[in-house]
């Protein structure tokens, strides 16, 4: 399923959301998106994804709250690369806000291969190079 197990409410204000937007077509479609990907990875990767404020903005296109409708976490989550590293460092929110800088925060990659170049950056000191 592309989307969480949503009320019926929750899906008549996302439904009207869609049908009252006016706007630039690719920041609602982005805004759906995050739901789709917070749903399928977690509300913690798309964190990594993206700044407060653009979560902000899609929230209240889609009137919703991505930490209410999707999951902290989920198997998938493993292939993000910046969640990965805030997990290693144990500072999601330094990582999240950028206080420690990982280069590539947001790409995916299978959890074998970010952990592997995670582990590299971390026992270089944590340096993006």
């Amino acid at each position: 399923m592309l989307l969480p197990d949503l009320s019926d409410e929750e899906i008549a204000t996302i439904e009207k959301s869609i049908k009252d937007f006016r706007g630039i077509s690719t920041t609602l479609e982005s805004a759906l998106g995050a739901l789709i990907i917070g749903n399928k990875m977690g509300w913690r990767v798309l964190k990594m994804c993206h700044s407060p404020a653009t979560l902000k903005k899609y929230e209240k296109i889609l009137g919703i709250s991505y930490e209410e409708l999707c999951p902290e976490r989920t198997e998938l989550s493993k292939k993000n690369f910046g969640l990965v590293a805030a997990d290693k460092l144990k500072s999601f929110w330094a990582v999240a806000t950028g206080k420690k800088p990982i280069k590539n925060k947001s790409d995916l990659g299978q959890p074998e291969e970010v952990e592997s170049q995670i582990n590299k950056v971390i026992s270089k000191g944590g340096a993006n190079e």
